[in-house]
């Protein structure tokens, strides 16, 4: 019991000390579930918006860089070693399970076959729907829209619209992505 105490308070005070940093531009109830290790960093202006009720395992990062905008509705859990790098906006439902090591980035280094990788970006949006099961190591990338009700299968890239009620698998004899 004294254990439970003691993490609550350590996270009540992690979050307050999020509030005061961050200002008006870090938004989430007063008391989450965020394991000590989880970092959540908002870079120039970016915004972070977390509803309530989120649970963020070990190591989980989120990044909000330049004009960046991440919102994250209720009752989002993020298991250990999620990341989430954020330069344009990412929206995610309410009710979603984020299986282990699961990537979201709505940006991407250009590049070109004369001069190879670039430092600069290119940026854009992702959104996921509510009620929606992420299995571990998914990578959900620029463009890629996700409907509710959804579940991504195991080892999924994902960078396409995804409509409601659907399920997204890696078929492992073809290497070929499927939607059921």
């Amino acid at each position: 019991m004294l254990s439970l105490l003691l993490k609550l308070s350590l996270n009540i005070i992690l979050n307050f000390l999020r509030k005061l940093r961050y200002g008006r531009r870090y938004n989430s109830a007063l008391i989450e579930r965020f394991a000590y290790s989880s970092s959540i960093r908002l870079y120039s202006n970016g915004v972070c918006n977390l509803g309530r009720n989120i649970e963020l395992g070990k190591n989980v990062e989120l990044l909000v860089h330049g004009n960046g905008l991440l919102s994250i509705g209720d009752s989002t859990y993020m298991n250990n070693f999620c990341m989430v790098s954020c330069h344009g906006r990412i929206s995610i439902g309410r009710g979603c399970m984020f299986g282990p090591s699961v990537k979201i980035f709505d940006n991407n280094h250009r590049f070109n076959r004369k001069d190879g990788v670039e430092s600069s970006l290119s940026i854009g949006e992702i959104s996921i729907g509510n009620n929606c099961w992420i299995a571990s190591n998914v990578s959900i990338l620029k463009g890629a829209k996700i409907g509710n009700n959804c579940v991504i299968g195991c080892g999924c890239i994902i960078d396409k619209e995804i409509p409601d009620n659907t399920i997204v698998r890696v078929i492992q004899t073809t290497q070929k992505t499927e939607i059921i």
